[in-house]
């Protein structure tokens, strides 16, 4: 059950809530997440749909036979213009004055993260940048451990490969999907990219920690990886947005 998660699921502040209600509605349709919150001047607004698809009366059922209806249809809230609206023009709505003074005490309240270890990729990836730290090997790790919270991904041009060591060459494209989880096997000093490197390339995205199990036959091995093509990146459901003391608060619903 997402509403007994410690701490809070996070999509709920991407969830409409009617007053007075444990009702979360969380909407699905294109764009309708990126409309940002202006209580002062919005320029929509949410109604109800006047669609034959849209069914009201599926808020008057009890939760148990609201999950039995299997017939077509759905609650649909139609985004409506308040005004004449321009092209290119940012869409604005009032989230709510819940809504705003929760997230106003969150500002004057928020302080950074003390949990132990934790880091900021972004901070950590400025400074390697320029070369005046390297990443550590598997091996250096055990003694000195990365921060806990992160991990190693590496720009890798081929990922239709069969395991074993492959001689990194530069990409052509750079592209997020191009980017995969990699260990730290072998570093070396070079004059021009200051280190090169000798990884081992995971392409699972949710597997963070090094397949011990394998040897290095069995491992997909990128050598000579310069160390711009290696960043820190936030291990799954460990960046700033999960933190305990992250937002979370569901968009206030209009009383009509």
């Amino acid at each position: 059950d997402f509403a007994a998660q410690e701490p809070e699921a996070l999509f709920v502040n991407y969830c409409f809530q009617p007053k007075n209600t444990s009702l979360l509605l969380f909407p699905y349709g294109p764009g309708v997440n990126m409309i940002n919150h202006n209580s002062e001047n919005p320029n929509v607004a949410l109604m109800w749909s006047t669609s034959h698809m849209h069914h009201d009366h599926w808020l008057n059922l009890p939760y148990d036979q609201f999950w039995e209806s299997n017939y077509p249809g759905a609650l649909i809230l139609d985004v409506v213009a308040l005004r004449d609206i321009k092209a290119g023009e940012e869409l604005y709505l009032d989230y709510g004055a819940a809504w705003e003074e929760a997230w106003n005490k969150h500002v004057e309240s928020w302080k950074p993260p003390v949990e132990k270890g934790y880091s900021y990729p972004g901070d950590l990836n400025s400074s390697f940048k320029k070369y005046s730290q390297a990443f550590r090997t598997i091996e250096e790790q055990k003694s000195h451990p990365n921060p806990s919270n992160l991990a190693t991904a590496c720009w890798t041009p081929n990922w239709k490969r069969d395991a074993g060591p492959m001689k990194w060459y530069e990409p052509t494209i750079e592209w997020p999907e191009g980017m995969a989880s990699c260990h730290i096997l072998e570093r070396k000093e070079d004059s021009k990219e200051g280190f090169l490197y000798k990884v081992a390339v995971t392409f699972d995205s949710n597997i963070s920690d090094f397949p011990t199990h394998l040897g290095e036959d069995q491992l997909n091995i990128d050598v000579n990886v310069p160390q711009r093509a290696i960043v820190w990146v936030d291990k799954p459901y460990t960046s700033d947005l999960h933190l305990k003391n992250a937002f979370r608060h569901p968009i206030g619903f209009p009383d009509h």
